[in-house]
């Protein structure tokens, strides 16, 4: 019965505060809608500039065969398993204001096409061999899709000619992709991260719940009541259990409102959400042992909620430092942040279908964080508050 209490003391205050409640509720969703607006919208596309200068050839036939404007085609043409365009050509005359496009990231990649490209084709069908077409590409290495915008373009460039010409090269390239079919765009790819922004909340609601006693002085009172450190802790985890889950799912259903699709197991999200939020609970017990009032939460535990929001990897990729390998799997510095495998988790059942078996490297390492962090916020926060002066 007394638990029972505690659970309802605790609950009712949080939700009495609804001001700070609608805050950490709206938070991931907020975020969800700005990174739709700027990633959501159409599938991750390469822009590729092209300057043509292919003069084309008059065939025997009478015909002109013009190789620069089938290869334009050509790139116009490829698609993502789902049908989406990938590469979005932009046209220009000279080369000078395609480069520019390149230098103000306006453009991924420009493609040059030689004069006599279409000649050099014919040449080489007909049975000669002269010198070969220089194709062009330019771009900058410091962006990221480059490196793709010129892979594309050089297999269908090379594709393009090996077929023209009838030639054929010693090798044959398959491109066999793991997992899924699903074309992910950065949007798709943010989501984990996001939906893990609601749980990462839970830090500042539950040490304001610890907190809250001492400001008030109320721990006195609830340690006369013969309250056990272990009851009291058990309470406010079941409120942020549930406020967590709530949180979890309105940032998941805002996401599908926005077009996240998903093949994924609703009830593994869920178990993974479950964990995580006893993990960042414990995480706010240790916050909550080192703070006297909720000012203090509000300035100096923003800190910590920034560590676990960077470094784990939720807002961009970091580098992997590695330490040492545990049965097979690689451990890096930041895998000591629990949110850290719950963003590993999230990403491997939402974006590619994976079961609880196939993340159970991410939820072991969870729960094992969860009762170490724990352990050490309830040993730290009743020597410090719950022992008598």
């Amino acid at each position: 019965m007394r638990l029972i209490g505690l659970i309802k003391k605790t609950m009712v205050e949080n939700f009495r505060d609804w001001k700070i409640m609608v805050l950490i509720l709206t938070f991931a969703p907020f975020f969800i809608f700005l990174m739709h607006f700027y990633y959501g919208e159409t599938t991750k596309g390469y822009r590729i500039t092209v300057v043509n200068h292919d003069s084309g050839l008059h065939g025997d036939n009478g015909k002109w065969f013009r190789a620069g404007e089938e290869l334009v085609s050509e790139l116009k043409q490829v698609r993502s398993p789902q049908g989406k365009i990938l590469l979005k050509i932009h046209m220009e005359k000279g080369l000078k204001n395609a480069r520019k496009r390149v230098e103000n990231r306006s453009a991924d990649l420009v493609v040059e096409i030689p004069r006599d490209f279409s000649r050099i084709l014919m040449d080489y069908k007909q049975g000669s061999q002269p010198d070969p077409a220089m194709v062009r590409t330019y771009g900058d290495p410091s962006n990221l899709d480059y490196l793709m915008a010129a892979v594309w373009s050089d297999i269908i460039t090379y594709q393009y000619a090996s077929r023209v010409t009838g030639w054929t090269g010693p090798l044959d390239l398959q491109a066999i992709p793991v997992g899924n079919m699903k074309s992910l765009n950065e949007f798709d790819l943010y989501v984990p991260g996001l939906l893990v922004l609601a749980v990462m909340m839970l830090m500042f609601t539950a040490a304001a719940s610890l907190i809250k006693e001492k400001d008030k002085e109320t721990l006195v009172r609830l340690r006369m009541s013969r309250m056990t450190t272990f009851e009291w802790l058990l309470a406010v985890s079941f409120t942020q259990i549930i406020i967590g889950l709530l949180a979890l799912a309105l940032a998941f259903l805002s996401a599908l409102a926005v077009g996240y699709e998903t093949d994924g197991s609703l009830l593994a999200m869920m178990v993974v959400g479950l964990l995580s939020c006893l993990s960042v609970m414990a995480i706010g017990i240790i916050v909550a042992a080192f703070l006297r009032t909720v000012f203090d939460l509000m300035t100096i535990g923003c800190f910590p909620f920034f560590i676990l929001m960077f470094f784990s990897g939720g807002m961009f990729p970091l580098p992997r430092l590695h330490l040492f390998s545990l049965f097979g799997q690689t451990i890096n510095v930041n895998d000591i942040l629990p949110t850290t495998h719950t963003i590993s988790a999230l990403n491997q059942i939402l974006n590619y279908g994976a079961s609880l078996g196939d993340v159970f490297f991410e939820l072991a390492a969870i729960l094992i964080l969860t009762v170490i962090y724990f352990s050490l916020g309830a040993w730290i926060f009743t020597r410090r508050h719950m022992m008598a002066r």
